[in-house]
């Protein structure tokens, strides 16, 4: 009897941690459609920007820095809402300067001055694949699916 007693009690503490397990993983900020909204507007206007890097940096400062501005907006949003980890650790990505995104795409503009047609490509289709990403995420919340593998820049 008493061996029973302690496999049942041993079962049960075992479904209580599964249970506690699964809820520790399925942790993630409720879905927001006005972020999906953002982040698929906030990428065409990047990506439109992007284009322009063949002309002086200066000539669209006031752009960039409308732009950079929506990012950061965007990061803070995402970094103030609870269990959002992973959103806020792609917008972050996206805007540092010290990374291949958008952040390094315009530092490297500022300091060259214009960017070649090759290299604004390459960049915009990782700027690109990123947003697809943050896109994802976002869509995640809603559907409970997750984005596939390799997704992430």
């Amino acid at each position: 009897m008493r061996i029973g007693r302690s496999f049942a009690g041993a079962g049960l503490l075992l479904a209580i941690a599964f249970v506690l397990a699964a809820c520790q993983t399925m942790r993630i900020a409720p879905a927001d459609p006005a972020a999906l909204q953002a982040a698929a507007e906030l990428k065409v206007e990047t990506l439109a920007l992007m284009a322009k890097a063949g002309e002086p940096f200066a000539q669209h400062r006031a752009e960039v820095e409308a732009v950079t501005g929506k990012m950061n907006t965007a990061y803070e949003l995402a970094a103030a809402t609870p269990n959002n980890e992973l959103v806020t650790r792609e917008w972050a990505v996206m805007r540092d300067p010290e990374r291949d995104l958008y952040g390094g795409f315009v530092k490297r503009w500022e300091t060259s001055g214009k960017i070649g047609r090759a290299f604004r490509e390459e960049a915009s289709a990782q700027v690109s694949e990123g947003f697809d990403y943050i896109i994802c995420l976002e869509q995640a919340k809603r559907s409970g699916t997750e984005c596939p593998a390799g997704a992430a820049p």
